[in-house]
């Protein structure tokens, strides 16, 4: 059954079994923990790090550790560990130690040591010499599941402090001076320009009495008009009333908001004087009409006009 399966493995220096599963899964979870080594001689997966991060890796595979026994007693006597007395060892200097990589078999810990930077083999005293730091070599030994026999030893030289960063002296900067923007004895006077000293140009002449908006003299086509009838003036009023219905009788052009309409029964001037004093009028010169406002109401106007001598009647658009 998948509960008895195990996959044994030394941690720490103390010996785990690896359940939970089926073999093969459990070994696919084992060989996913970076720095995994497998040792043939004891048929055991050697894994580096602590011990609660291998735990909790496996236990995100869905397997747990069990057994927790040193590895001294989970060996039997006929057995030896690598990195004990007579075991495989590669001969190292490190920092000008002579060390021995052990915790493993030598090929194995050979190609580590051949894939260090700097490695180089000393063939006439048959060791490997590895540059760099002591603390970092073994680092990665570590990180591939084997030791430096023999770093335990020596000696670690503390770091020495860091020196305090020494500047030089800052020299006080100037006093602040305002400047002044205002005094320039090099400054050249004005000189107006040649044109300005010349005659001024002539005012422009008065604009015409219809200026702003106001019409030209009555056109020839309103001659031509249908003639309208002709409006009693009245009471009171002593202009005598003209025939708007006589041909070439005068005739302008309203338009009360969009209902077009002719004011007749007078003279042309006489007619447009009435026209002014309605509020709001406008005079649209494309249209050639007078436009008042659609709130002065058709009848008002009417009122207006018809109170002045005037008639208004419908026009075409």
């Amino acid at each position: 059954m998948a509960d008895k399966d195990r996959i044994r493995v030394h941690i720490e220096g103390k010996a785990f079994n690896v359940v939970g599963g089926e073999f093969y899964d459990m070994l696919a979870a084992v060989k996913q923990i970076n720095g995994r080594r497998f040792v043939s001689e004891l048929k055991v997966w050697q894994l580096p790090g602590p011990l609660p991060e291998v735990r909790r890796q496996l236990e995100m595979s869905g397997y747990s550790l069990e057994g927790e026994t040193p590895i001294t007693e989970s060996i039997a006597g006929d057995q030896f560990l690598p990195s004990q007395p007579g075991g495989d060892r590669v001969r190292v200097m490190v920092a000008g130690h002579h060390l021995a990589v052990v915790g493993g078999s030598f090929q194995e810990m050979l190609a580590v040591v051949k894939s260090l930077p700097g490695r180089r083999y000393d063939g006439e005293a048959k060791i490997w010499e590895i540059p760099g730091d002591l603390d970092v070599v073994q680092g990665m030994l570590q990180a591939a599941g084997y030791s430096l026999e023999g770093a335990e030893k020596i000696p670690h030289s503390p770091v020495p402090p860091m020196e305090p960063l020494r500047f030089g002296e800052i020299d006080e900067p100037p006093p602040f001076e305002e400047p002044d923007f205002f005094i320039d004895d090099d400054a050249v006077p004005f000189q107006p320009p040649d044109w300005l000293k010349n005659e001024p140009l002539p005012s422009p002449p008065e604009p015409p009495d219809w200026w702003e908006h106001e019409p030209p003299p009555p056109p020839d086509d309103f001659a031509n008009d249908e003639a309208a009838p002709v409006v009693a003036p009245l009471a009171g009023s002593t202009r005598s009333p003209t025939p708007a219905n006589r041909p070439g009788g005068d005739r302008i052009r309203i338009r009360v908001g969009v209902f077009p309409f002719v004011v007749s029964g007078g003279s042309f001037q006489e007619m447009l004087a009435a026209i002014k004093n309605i509020r709001g009028r406008r005079f649209d010169i494309l249209d050639k009409v007078w436009e008042i406002p659609d709130e002065v109401g058709t009848d008002q106007v009417r009122q207006m006009l018809a109170a002045a001598g005037f008639e208004m009647e419908r026009g075409s658009m």
